[in-house]
């Protein structure tokens, strides 16, 4: 075990919750109605026992350990083993999932903010029961009551893990080019039993030994289905086989062959896999045939979301070291005074600037996290069904900015806390520079950023013929129309105005290049750049509602009391980022104004 240097108090996490979201509205939903403010209050302090306790010691071990392969089989640090065991027993593998199979039953907001908690004391360990309850929560939803009663219980209570197994070397995120192949198996009598032959990589969590089975859920091709991803079926693939009393069976000849080598999150097996090398691989159809692209988009968008929380979390934790750092460390006078005494390093003023970049940067990430979960709760228990219709679009119009933007960001963040810790922060004397290097992958996890982005114009503005889009604008124009005249923050809403007006002309200039006579090429060279602004302008309006909270409080209690540092660092943190991280949108909307495409312009030759 090594040191724990997971140091985050949870008051602005008990803010979004309890302030600003008012999560006591779901107490009203017939899933949440046996839970109080205390009840959701105590579980993030018990979260973060464990993060201080358990997951924060076994971070090190991760990186220097590792997951070793040996002979076709892979360990991991024995530290993680006592991470999983106590996440097991006390019910911390599983907190947002269904009651009816071990889970929690918690509000998605409350499950989601105690797992940012838990992936910034230790990404790398967290990987494997993230995967498990993915996995499991999409047998839950397709599978039929046999399958559901052999499988999801033992996933959601950490008996057994699990995989989502998509990724193969000639088809990348191109899954419709897939060489999986399934068949029916003659010697079953049961006819969703099929024999699976394939080989995937990149698999995540894909062999390891926390876990007596490990259940991969796989895309494969049923011969002579269609081509393309219309063609894809999903498949249940144990690596040892279930018997139906629920009891194990005989090895599924899946063989792992090899883990990567990695930058970062060493301490996660990222395996390559062989499915039926000897012929003996066995799976169960999850579902009708050729629908296994749409079933797996699930776990798909739920892993997205979870890596914009892995990202917030991880930069969250380079913020903590940080600023305990630079109230420690002395070097030099002020700027100010140069023959005055040598003064801790966060009296400096550009060390002020980068660590209010990742405060500002790490709470507004935090509160659009909340914000997507809270409408996630709403779109699955809402009674009524335009209101569950709404939260949900909205949800599918953000999602692809939690996954991209908090990546990108949250790895620049990162970069901050270690240039703020200066020779040290390079060094692994600390942490930072690990949560640099395990931060990396998350841009490339689950579909590379420009995927998102593509994602994002090419289907979610157009979602509902644009009205979901359009909605959110026309709510954010008019929220910053209401407080423009604010006595303490005009400044801020009316950047907030003018940023949003960019994100509708970066919107309506797309329209106009997907009609006939536009650039195609253009939106390509540009769709990441509008993500990100959109994603700045949305959390934007959070961390102004956040502002205006916290001014108001302000007015009932003493500025010097603990509350009262707390609600003022949130004003002056809402100004920071409108004035500093809001406003890189209008730098990104000029080569789009312009017309740049330079990048494709220049001869292939010339690179």
């Amino acid at each position: 075990m090594g040191n724990n240097y997971f140091n985050r108090d949870d008051r602005d996490t008990k803010f979004l919750l309890f302030e600003h979201l008012k999560v006591e509205k779901l107490l009203e939903y017939e899933a949440f109605k046996d839970f109080t403010n205390e009840d959701f209050s105590m579980i993030v302090d018990e979260a973060l026992k464990v993060c201080i306790q358990v997951l924060g010691p076994a971070l090190q071990d991760g990186d220097k350990i590792g997951a070793q392969f040996n002979d076709g089989e892979v360990t991991v640090p024995e530290s993680f083993h006592d991470c999983w065991r106590i996440m097991a027993e006390n019910g911390w593998i599983s907190t947002g999932n269904s009651p009816e199979y071990g889970g929690q039953g918690l509000p998605q907001v409350v499950s989601g903010l105690v797992s940012e908690l838990f992936t910034g004391a230790n990404l790398a360990m967290m990987t494997y029961p993230g995967l498990a309850i993915g996995a499991g929560r999409l047998i839950e939803t397709f599978g039929t009551e046999k399958e559901k009663a052999l499988f999801v219980e033992k996933m959601y209570t950490g008996v057994w893990a699990g995989t989502m197994c998509l990724t193969e070397a000639d088809a990348g995120s191109d899954n419709g080019y897939l060489l999986t192949k399934a068949t029916p198996d003659p010697d079953s009598d049961d006819p969703l039993v099929y024999k699976i032959q394939g080989t995937k990589c990149f698999i995540t969590a894909g062999q390891h030994d926390l876990t007596e089975n490990i259940i991969h859920l796989l895309i494969a091709r049923i011969e002579g289905a269609p081509a393309g991803t219309r063609g894809i079926s999903l498949f249940i693939v144990p690596k040892i086989w279930v018997n139906p009393d629920g009891s194990l069976g005989e090895p599924n000849d899946v063989i792992c062959s090899g883990i990567e080598h990695k930058m970062g999150i060493k301490g996660s097996a990222t395996a390559t896999l062989n499915f039926g090398e000897s012929g003996n691989c066995r799976g169960i159809l999850l579902g009708e045939p050729n629908t296994g692209m749409r079933k797996m988009f699930q776990m798909m968008n739920e892993a997205r979301i979870g890596t914009g929380i892995q990202a917030m979390g991880t930069a969250a934790s380079a913020y903590d070291v940080a600023r305990q750092y630079a109230k420690e460390r002395i070097q030099g006078p002020p700027f100010t005074n140069r023959k005055a005494p040598r003064v801790p390093i966060i009296q400096h003023e550009d060390v002020r600037r980068m660590l209010m970049n990742l405060k500002a940067g790490t709470e507004a990430m935090r509160a659009f996290a909340g914000k997507l979960f809270f409408l996630l709760d709403i779109a699955e228990n809402d009674p009524d069904e335009a209101e569950r219709n709404n939260a949900e679009r909205q949800v599918d119009l953000v999602t692809p900015l939690i996954k991209s933007y908090c990546s990108d960001f949250g790895y620049d963040l990162c970069r901050d806390a270690m240039q703020v810790m200066g020779g040290v922060g390079y060094s692994n004397e600390f942490p930072v520079e690990q949560y640099a290097r395990d931060s990396k992958i998350l841009s490339i996890w689950e579909g590379i950023n420009y995927i998102q982005s593509l994602d994002l114009v090419g289907r979610k503005l157009a979602l509902e013929g644009g009205k979901v889009f359009q909605d959110w604008l026309q709510q954010a124009l008019a929220y910053a129309e209401a407080n423009k005249d604010d006595s303490d923050f005009a400044i801020d809403f009316d950047l907030f105005a003018k940023t949003a007006q960019v994100i509708g002309e970066f919107a309506q200039t797309y329209i106009q290049q997907f009609g006939e006579g536009g650039n195609m090429r253009l939106i390509a060279l540009t769709s990441n750049r509008f993500l990100d602004c959109f994603a700045e302008v949305y959390m934007g309006q959070l961390m102004l509602e956040q502002g205006v909270i916290a001014r108001d409080k302000l007015k009932e209690i003493d500025p010097e009391t603990s509350d009262g540092i707390f609600y003022r660092g949130k004003v002056e943190t809402a100004r920071f980022y409108c004035r500093n991280i809001m406003t890189k949108v209008f730098s990104r909307v000029e080569p789009l104004r312009v017309k740049d495409t330079s990048a494709i312009d220049i001869p292939e030759e010339a690179f």
